[in-house]
This record gives structure tokens, sequence and C-alpha cells, in this order.
């Protein structure tokens, strides 16, 4: 909140308290836009504690109980991610930092953190219409605030998933968007049906595999890389694709089609929680 002028000293004083302004960090704000403004600040603290507990603790950085505030700094590991947190503008921003470069696999682990933790609060106050955006890593005192930046950019506003991450080229929200209207989600359905006829639980690794494969234009040993599944199993997966839908893969036009379909229909079902 403070402007950007006075970082050095705001750093300066984070650095005394131990706080780890200098590592690299990823913001999560949470916004309550089912109260009214002069509710959420009240909503939001009550659920403050709660947050910092259950992500402390899935990330192995636990405190033990004592009356420390909040947002106190957790203990410091080599290795541990820690979490603190404020409220800023009618919002709870937590933010998690990192000793390294997190990399792709650290913000999906904090995407999927984030979902965990807004899941578990919604529960608590279903009426607060929890929605959350998950900013990108940066480094050090201004990484904070333009991690917090793109967090807020990041959250979902009206229909659709509770969650989204910050998207450099906001392709995710476009697509979204798209999906919302009702010709895209029935053109969507309609080339997936056969698919989708399966069930969620066949359903999406079928999706996902497509997807990566298309992706990586076509090659199932990039697609196996990237998936972390074996060549053979990626092929077997296309194949399957290609019977129930009938699609011509070679045909850009229908790769294109299924590129879109793929991404929009995942983008808007929350990914596998942990």
């Amino acid at each position: 909140m403070a402007p950007q002028d006075q970082a050095a000293r705001l750093a300066a004083r984070g650095r005394a308290l131990a706080l780890p302004v200098d590592g690299w960090h990823i913001a999560l704000r949470v916004e309550a836009g089912g109260l009214d403004a002069s509710n959420r600040p009240k909503a939001l603290d009550a659920v403050m504690s709660q947050a910092l507990t259950l992500l402390r603790t899935w990330d192995g950085t636990a405190l033990p109980a004592t009356p420390a505030a909040p947002s106190a700094p957790a203990p410091r590991s080599a290795e541990a991610v820690q979490w603190n947190a404020a409220l800023v503008d009618d919002a709870l921003v937590l933010l998690s930092t990192w000793p390294a470069d997190p990399g792709a696999d650290g913000r999906r682990a904090t995407l999927a953190r984030a979902r965990r933790v807004v899941d578990r609060l919604a529960g608590l106050r279903p009426e607060a219409g929890l929605r959350c955006g998950v900013g990108s890593s940066h480094r050090g005192p201004l990484g904070i605030r333009t991690s917090a930046r793109e967090a807020r950019a990041a959250v979902p506003r009206g229909a659709g998933p509770a969650v989204a991450a910050h998207d450099a080229v906001g392709l995710d929200r476009m697509l979204l968007e798209w999906y919302a209207s009702d010709t895209a989600h029935e053109a969507v359905s309609e080339l997936l049906a056969p698919v989708l006829a399966l069930g969620p639980e066949r359903a999406e690794p079928l999706l996902r595999t497509l997807q990566g494969y298309l992706d990586h234009n076509n090659s199932p040993a990039r697609a196996a890389d990237a998936l972390h599944l074996h060549r053979n199993a990626v092929g077997a997966r296309i194949r399957k694709i290609v019977q129930l839908t009938g699609a011509d893969l070679n045909d850009p036009d229908v790769r294109l089609a299924l590129q879109l379909a793929c991404r929009a229909g995942l983008s808007a079902t929350p990914a596998n929680r942990p």
C-alpha cells in the first residue's frame, strides 16, 4: 500500500523484524465479494489466522500454539516456504516466500494451496463469496508489490472458478470469458461430448493428455515428458480420443478447435487438489 519511494525504509524495518523480504514472493489476494464493504474487513480478519495455520501446516512450517499475532513470521528454514499475511484494501493478502526462485513447479504448488485454502475458508464462511487471485513469483521488496498487484488483477469476477492465477499474456482470462458465453460452452460441449460422456474421472486425464499433445505440436515424446507419462500411455490416450471423437489431428483447424476447447474446459474446472 505504501508509496514506492518508501520501499527501502520499509524493507529495512522488515529485515529487523526477521521478515524474509529479500526472498522470492508469490502473493494471494482473497476478497469477500459476497459481503458489503462495511463487513468485509471483519470477515477477512476472522479467517486470516485460520488461513495462515492451514498454509503453514501444509508447507511444513506450522507454528506452535503461542499468543503470537497471526501475521508473525514463520520459523526460519533453509527449505521451508514462509507464509505471512496482512489486511489490505478490504482484502486479505497472503504472502508465500521462498528461499530461491520457485519456478513453474512452485507456482503450481502455490495455486493448488490457494484453491485448497479458499475451499476450506468458503466452507466456514459461505456467505462471504470468497474469491482469490494468485500473482507470479518476484524477488525482493518490490517483488512483493508486483506479485500483490498481479494477484489483485487476477481475482475472478462473476461466475466461474473461485481462484485464478495471473497470466502474463491474459490468455486464460480471455478463454474463460469466451467459455462463459452460451455459444462457446455449447460448442466445446459438442466437440468434446464423447470424451465428457465418460465422466470426470476418466475424461479429465484424456483432456489433459490431449492438451499436452497439441501444445507440443503432436509430439508424443514431448507430451510424455511434460505430463510425466510414458510415451506409450500418451499414444494410447490419443488413440482413444481419436476413436471417440473421430477428430483428424492432422487438420490444423481441428487441432486449434480442440486446443481451445481443452484449455477452456480445463481452466473452468478446478485442478486436482493435493
